[in-house]
């Protein structure tokens, strides 16, 4: 999983803090997944921030690229 900037462009805090309320609403209309940072439920980890899926997070590599291993779970802007 990572964080680019163009897979971060479907994620749930994202979409929210760009008000794209017709894309949130299709990855949110079958929920699996907490967002938390914003509690937001998805549909899959793909659109939610490994920082913000904190003990959810799968572990591989990925973030934002910027994010080190003791910022995961740390609030950050969408």
């Amino acid at each position: 999983m990572s964080c680019d900037p163009e897979a971060h462009k479907k994620h749930t805090c994202y979409l929210k803090l760009h008000g794209d309320h017709e894309t949130l609403r299709k990855v949110t209309d079958n929920p699996k997944v907490a967002c938390r940072q914003c509690g937001t439920m998805a549909n899959s980890i793909e659109y939610i921030c490994a920082a913000h899926l904190k003990e959810d997070a799968p572990n591989v590599e990925g973030g934002h690229g910027i994010l080190g291993f003791d910022e995961i779970g740390k609030v950050h802007n969408g």
